[in-house]
Order: structure tokens, then sequence, then C-alpha cells
């Protein structure tokens, strides 16, 4: 597995779950040290807990309150929170 195959990231207390092509893959780390590891061009963070392969997203979909939803493929759907949907304004021109 490289860094190019993770679809995208969450983080479940000090371990961060890797899903990567429908599997999860699980590492001990920070959200802080794994994202200083990614490339900045590929990965954005949507939420506290969350990041995604900008390369694996197929629609973005506006909600209420200035939130979006991001579709990876036919059967992930991710919310961005409020705090980082300035993360994904390139996405959405």
């Amino acid at each position: 597995m490289t860094i190019t195959d993770i679809d995208w990231v969450d983080a479940a207390g000090d371990y961060m779950c890797l899903h990567v092509g429908g599997r999860t893959h699980i590492m001990r780390s920070t959200m802080k040290d794994l994202l200083s590891k990614l490339p900045s061009k590929d990965f954005v963070r949507i939420h506290r807990s969350t990041v995604v392969n900008t390369q694996r997203i197929t629609s973005v979909c506006s909600l209420s309150k200035g939130e979006f939803r991001l579709q990876l493929g036919a059967d992930v759907s991710l919310k961005v929170s409020r705090n980082y949907r300035k993360n994904i304004a390139p996405l959405l021109s």
C-alpha cells in the first residue's frame, strides 16, 4: 500500500483508520502526525477527525447551514463540517 492508495482517513482515539479500496487498516498515530506525512495537494481535512484523498471525490453536494457532503465512489459519503468548508472551496469551482 502506498499513500496514493488511501481513499480517506478517520480518527479513532489514538489510532487512525486508513480506508483503502474498501478495506480498513489501523495505525497508531495522531492526526497531526499523519497530516504531516500526507501530500497537501492530494489530501484535505474535512472534519476534525476526517481527511480525504481529493482524487477519490466523485461529487460534492451542498447541505444546509454551510455544510457539504462528499461522495467517494458509490459506497462512501462523508460530511464536511462548517469549520473545514474552506478546505474544499477549490473543489467547488
